[in-house]
């Protein structure tokens, strides 16, 4: 890729990497100053007239100061962003200080913005540091304490390295600019970007594999670095097992919330997203067809006639698994003594840079690999041939794809890469002739060409050496049939459409990066505070709706969000005072709004109605606990009335019992039981387990005890909460407008199945004879549970009440039917008030439909309020379940018929507050 050479940059042209693993230097071509260079960047943006800004640890260039000749890499990803014009480089370059000016001048010619460190800076920062440790952790490489007792002051390097970077990058960039940084030089250099500009449009792919959270959780800094790469917008990376550990890690070392391809950290989230790259097949076809290669190939056919010939082409690293791959031919020789003579492992292995030499593990290396190809050809050779030609260095283009054309099979024995390109190169060289393509299942490539290729564990020596055998002996059609499906994968994934899908997908994105609560959820705007008073001046008939928890409560504080590491289910006195503790400011506003004959205050909450009552018992609020299931109509109404219809609760007990056995295995999990619901809480827990438990636990409930209920899970701010299917906040208030202008119009009682009772006094308390509702104050969090709310309230606002209120009953009865699967409300932890009052320092915030303002006056109805995605959007089905779980009806075994427990007839006994 661009600048993704794993070693210190090379810094004259005499050193010049094949490594065509990451497709950095394919072919490299000496320039002199006054020729053009290979590919011009500059021209009218593609991409929706967007430049793109791709930065990398270090540039594909090679200067020779002496000459003044440049040397360019004709790579994979050099070539793909050949396809996209107004793409700008910027990386490291190595110079001295007297030629930067020059070399400068004339790379930002062609849209190149070089990086220069000071050469001790540019040592620690690409040796010391990315490649000793970073390099090693990410490909599963366990640290030795020698390479730790410097790491503090080798990552202060890095850090200065990605702020020099940075700097540049800030300088380079307009708005409207794509960023897309590169590889593991530069984890910190998203972050950076972000503080600077928040409207940066920023992306970031991981060309190597991304190791599980338990390797790398061994790094000294792995906050600082995952905190880095989360300033971009998207995240890509080679395979979805990468894209998995990297969740994993987010979660098990920052904290956060990590699911679906999302991490949500704070009030930002970035989406993750696996996007293998490929290469750019048409060079290598037309180059197994000049003339050169073709004398090449008849060359070495001539060479190993009668032979089959094994080809190996590796980067000299331990990583690329050479032993493991000698130790099987060594297996399969000894096993099959027929194939001595008669087979021929061509292995050529090129070094890293010219400072790897001089460690002493690359050292060790060459030993190892050196004794055992001269124990094997001294063991299996004869005179006139040896089963082994190695060669360790690097090798042109051309003997490259000579030796891709001529083998009869490529072996790969790498025990961890990111991608591995050479078998990508290899099949599209094999066209016509059908190689076949042996892979070991710890690289990348597996798992895009598995079904064209052979899969073998590197460490598995025997089941190694009978796949070579396999492989030697294959039918042709097997051998065709193979290429055929990893030749047409080749040709579809290549470099360019990794490209443009990567910058097509950053494009897409959610374009303001401050404004992100959750994936799904938009900031409101802030609403006009004047217009809403206003409207409240002229309205004759007022209704204020809010909620409790995380509204008149700090959040955090109230049921909504509850955070009591205990393990009762149910709470004392004291622990109520501090979950609801609504300042005396709050309340006596609420309380003064309530006093005023033409405003009805709702206080709609998931609290028990002892809890509501503890607040607001002795004011005229009307309460709605439990959801609104419950409506007690100021202190002058002495019953609790029931909204809904006969619910079915008998689900309840085997549900608690699912609870309580998963608190038992989940240290710091507790339970909640209200009348109507019940709750498993488990915010306080360790994240990473904790999250798995609860997937865990919604797979118990909806396999078993819940199927054929009618409920709904809500799994929202760290609490799975089960509750009667419609029993919602959205509903009830419904419910209460709809009897509240029913009541008005034939004089009857607000609520269904109750008759008279009801005073002119009462009537008179409340305008019941006068004019309708016409203005709603809607105050809520921005969290899913308060999401129907709010959808409700916009409905409301263009439509009138009574069409709402049947189209939903008519909805209901839709649904009324039992299903196999509950409906389940994902929500990530978002407790941000939507609308409140000041005493909770958050504005009153509001959005209304296509931006045109916070207020509106349609069918007599104002309305204000947050828009939330509509219901449907936070609705999820499980595909699949496991199988190996326990079964759930083991556990709590299924009744044999539901009971209903509360009914509009049967009022709970005794009425609280009676």
């Amino acid at each position: 890729g661009v600048g993704l050479s794993r070693g210190t940059p090379p810094e004259s042209a005499e050193v010049v990497s094949s490594d065509r693993l990451n497709t950095i230097s394919d072919e490299p071509v000496r320039i002199s100053r006054a020729q053009s260079l290979p590919v011009d960047f500059r021209g009218v943006p593609s991409h929706q007239n967007a430049r793109v800004i791709v930065v990398a640890g270090s540039l594909p260039v090679i200067v020779d100061f002496t000459r003044k000749s440049l040397v360019f890499s004709e790579g994979g990803v050099n070539r793909a962003l050949r396809t996209l014009k107004g793409v700008i480089l910027v990386g490291y370059v190595a110079a001295p200080l007297s030629e930067q000016t020059w070399l400068r001048e004339e790379l930002n010619k062609y849209g190149w913005h070089p990086v220069f460190l000071p050469k001790e800076d540019a040592d620690v920062f690409f040796q010391d540091f990315s490649n000793n440790l970073l390099y090693s952790v990410f490909h599963y490489m366990p640290l030795p304490m020698t390479r730790t007792d410097n790491m503090q002051d080798a990552f202060k390097c890095y850090q200065r390295a990605n702020e020099i970077i940075s700097s540049v990058v800030l300088r380079v960039w307009e708005p409207g600019d794509l960023v897309w940084v590169h590889d593991y030089h530069l984890l910190l250099l998203p972050d950076m970007l972000r503080k600077v500009k928040p409207t940066m449009r920023i992306g970031y792919f991981l060309h190597i594999p991304f190791p599980s959270s338990e390797i790398y959780r061994t790094l000294p800094n792995r906050s600082e670095l995952l905190n880095g790469v989360l300033g971009a917008d998207l995240i890509g990376l080679q395979i979805h097992e990468y894209a998995r550990h990297f969740e994993s890690a987010c979660v098990r070392v920052l904290g956060v919330h990590a699911n679906f391809g999302q991490v949500v950290r704070g009030k930002d989230h970035c989406s993750v997203i696996t996007c293998p790259i490929g290469i750019e097949p048409t060079r290598f076809e037309e180059a197994v067809e000049s003339k050169q290669v073709k004398e090449i190939v008849a060359k070495l056919e001539t060479d190993f006639k009668g032979r089959k010939v094994l080809l190996g082409f590796d980067r000299f690293d331990h990583v690329k698994g050479i032993p493991h791959k000698l130790y099987a031919l060594e297996r399969f020789l000894k096993d099959h003594p027929e194939w001595i003579g008669r087979v021929v492992l061509l292995q050529v292995a090129s070094a890293w840079n010219k400072k790897a030499p001089k460690s002493e593990e690359y050292k060790a290396l060459v030993r190892q690999v050196h004794e055992i190809v001269g124990r094997i050809n001294g063991r299996f050779g004869t005179l006139s041939s040896m089963p082994i030609h190695y060669l360790q260095q690097s090798v042109s283009f051309e003997q490259l794809v000579a030796l891709y054309r001529v083998a009869d099979a490529l072996v790969i024995s790498s025990i961890r890469d990111g991608m591995n390109l050479v078998a990508h190169e290899y099949v599209t060289c094999q066209k016509g002739k059908h190689g076949v393509l042996i892979l070991s299942e710890f690289t990348g490539a597996s798992k895009s060409l598995g079904a064209g290729s052979l899969q073998v564990n590197p460490w598995n020596v025997e089941s190694f050496g009978s796949t070579l055998r396999y492989a030697l002996e294959m039918p042709a059609v097997e051998r065709e049939r193979l290429h055929k499906y990893a030749y047409r994968y080749v040709q579809t994934h290549t470099t360019s459409n990794w490209a443009r899908t990567f910058l097509s997908t950053l494009r897409n994105l959610q374009p303001n990066h401050d404004e992100r609560y959750s994936p799904n959820m938009k900031a409101p705007v802030n609403l006009d505070i004047k217009a809403v008073a206003e409207a409240f001046r002229q309205a004759k008939k007022r209704v204020v709706i809010t909620g409790l928890g995380g509204t008149l409560t700090p959040s955090g504080m109230g049921t909504d969000t509850l955070r009591m590491p205990t393990r009762n289910l149910r709470r004392t006195p004291s622990i109520q005072a501090k979950l609801h503790n609504v300042s005396a400011k709050v309340k006596s506003y609420i309380e003064t709004l309530a006093q005023d004959p033409n405003t009805i205050v709702v206080v709609i909450s998931n609290a028990t109605r002892e809890e509501l009552l503890n607040i607001f018992g002795d004011s005229d609020v009307w309460l709605a606990p439990e959801n609104g299931f419950f409506l007690r109509r100021g202190k002058d109404d002495v019953h609790w009335h029931v909204m809904f219809d006969s619910i079915d609760l008998s689900w309840k007990e085997r549900v608690k019992k699912v609870f309580q056995y998963f608190t038992e295995r989940t240290p710091q999990t507790f339970m909640s039981e209200h009348e109507t619901s019940c709750a498993w809480h488990y915010h306080d827990a360790q994240r990473g387990f904790a999250d798995k438990q609860a997937n865990d636990l919604m797979i118990h409930l909806r396999g078993g005890i819940l199927s054929n209920t009618s409920t709904e899970i809500q799994d929202t701010s760290s609490v799975i909460q089960i509750r009667p299917a419609g029993l919602s906040k959205g509903a009830s208030i419904l419910k209460i407008l709809h009897h509240y202008h029913k009541w008005r119009s034939s004089r009857r009682d607000l609520l269904d199945g109750t008759r008279g009772g009801e005073t002119s006094s009462t009537q008179a308390r409340y305008g019941l004879e006068k004019d309708p509702v016409d203005f709603v104050l809607c105050i809520g969090n921005i969290t899913k549970l308060d999401e129907d709310l709010f959808d409700l309230c916009n409905e409301l606002k263009y439509k009138p009440l009574r069409q709402v209120y049947n189209k939903r009953k008519k909805q209901k009865k839709m649904r009324s039917a039992p299903t196999p699967y509950s409906t389940t409300s994902y929500n990530h932890d978002a407790s941000s008030n939507a609308a409140t009052t000041s005493d909770t320092r958050s504005n009153i915030s509001g959005n209304s439909d296509n931006g045109k303002g916070a207020e509106g006056k349609v069918e007599g109805m104002v309305e204000i309020s947050k828009s939330i995605p509509t219901p449907h959007v936070a609705f999820e089905k499980f595909s699949q379940i496991p199988h190996d779980i326990p079964t759930p009806s083991a556990l709590c075994p299924l009744p044999t018929r539901p009971t209903p427990l509360l009914s509009p007839s049967s009022s709970p006994s005794p009425p609280i507050g009676a």
